[in-house]
């Protein structure tokens, strides 16, 4: 699978009567009005025959599933046109800890290293009432039929390119119900359904595997990029929020990505559109469980990004959803990478924010909550880190507006400047004719 593998909660109709009554209390008041996205990193994707890491003393839930793959470029595509941009579809397993809450991103539960066996692309034409079955040690475990589903196939891929371009192999994971089958050591997971090639992993004791990956990750343009939201306690309290007490870390999708110089888009019909400066750590080697004291020694270097965010768009789930954080061109990074042996001290680094000449926020990385040996600890304690994986580390107050026309520049000391426009999502649109 070469592109990036967006899932989706709260999908199949035995989830949401699950949750009614939790979702009618705070903190999330209200049940989702859209759907409710995630993305599965490269670190959890695997192929059917490799082994799934059991991680010691958790309880592992298998999550039968399709995964949807794009076969062309699909940017507000309509429901009636999704089939064009349809490449087929492969038998998938979301495999995940037990969730207790949609109220915050599920990285720990989500994004284990194997958690996301992809199998082969099969040419089935309609999968609107596909019965999925889990077979585990040549026994019946579970199925349940994609007719339950909230929101089918076309519906999935249309709400999700209304925000984000999507692109040839990236893939879309359709839900799973609210039941899920309990793994073991030694167990031989198959994922069954008509028309398709079994989706067959053995479960293994993670302390057994050597090598949590038996092939190379597949390419991909960017490495993984990790982001802090809440680091700062001063950008905390301007949001009202209390500190976080373990670290609040998303995914930004590839679609986000954008340079230095180049343009980002404020949609149509927003009322706030914010900047966040950012010191990114380059991850330069493999890590996996390594110790905060040695943390250091896996930091190839440092760049700058600038992680926009639409508030308008931001619900309690998931937090932040990608509806805020990761539309087209919303993520500026530099492409520059300055090595860890310039920046004797990465926490004592000034970032400042001008927009149209204006300083308009200004902080230091002294500041941070979690610091970054901290959170390479923390990371590659349940998932492998990979050489060009990249932790945007947070930003510090100092949040305004921004509009069509203003030039925002992000500067982090000794890192350089990384220099945006902002447009219009017609200017936008115009220039894609």
């Amino acid at each position: 699978m070469k592109g990036t593998v967006f899932a989706v909660a709260l999908n199949h109709r035995s989830q949401i009567d699950a949750w009614q009554q939790a979702f009618r209390q705070a903190p999330y008041n209200a049940p989702p009005k859209t759907a409710v996205w995630f993305i599965k990193p490269r670190n959890t994707v695997i192929r059917g025959g490799e082994a799934i890491p059991y991680p010691e003393g958790e309880t592992v839930l298998s999550g039968a599933t399709v995964a949807l793959i794009v076969g062309k470029t699909a940017s507000k595509v309509s429901v009636a046109e999704a089939p064009e941009y349809i490449a087929g579809y492969a038998l998938a397993n979301e495999v995940s800890l037990p969730e207790e809450s949609f109220y915050r991103p599920a990285i720990k539960a989500k994004c284990r290293d194997g958690f996301c066996p992809l199998g082969e692309i099969a040419a089935v034409n309609n999968i609107d009432n596909l019965t999925i079955i889990t077979d585990i040690n040549g026994h019946e475990a579970d199925r349940w039929s994609t007719a339950d589903l909230q929101r089918n196939a076309a519906e999935l891929l249309s709400a999700l390119s209304e925000f984000a371009t999507l692109q040839p192999g990236d893939a879309i994971l359709l839900g799973t119900p609210q039941s899920r089958v309990a793994l073991k050591p030694g167990d031989r997971v198959r994922v069954l359904a008509d028309g398709f090639p079994p989706l067959e992993n053995r479960v293994v004791d993670a302390r057994e595997i050597a090598e949590v990956r038996t092939v190379a990750p597949p390419p991909h343009p960017h490495g993984t990029l990790f982001a802090l939201g809440l680091n700062y306690a001063d950008h905390a309290s301007e949001l009202d929020f209390k500190p976080p007490e373990e670290p609040l870390i998303f995914i930004k999708a590839a679609n986000s990505f954008t340079g230095d110089k180049q343009t980002s888009v404020r949609p149509d019909n927003v009322d706030y559109m914010h900047y966040e400066a950012e010191l990114v750590v380059v991850i330069g080697k493999t890590a996996h469980k390594v110790s905060r004291e040695a943390a250091m020694e896996y930091v190839a270097g440092y760049t700058i990004c600038n992680d926009y965010a639409i508030r308008d768009y931001l619900e309690n789930y998931y937090r932040p959803n990608l509806r805020v954080k990761s539309r087209d061109t919303l993520t500026p990074i530099a492409p520059w990478i300055v090595d860890k042996s310039a920046i004797p001290d990465p926490h004592n680094l000034t970032l400042r924010t001008w927009v149209n000449g204006e300083l308009r926020q200004q902080g230091t990385t002294a500041d941070l909550i979690f610091d970054i040996p901290f959170l390479i600890a923390y990371l590659s304690d349940f998932m492998t880190l990979q050489p060009g994986d990249m932790i945007a580390t947070g930003t510090p107050k100092g949040l305004s507006d921004v509009v069509p026309g203003d030039e925002v520049v992000v500067e982090v000391e000794g890192v350089g400047r990384l220099v945006n426009r902002i447009i219009s999502q017609q200017t936008y649109e115009e220039t894609l004719k």
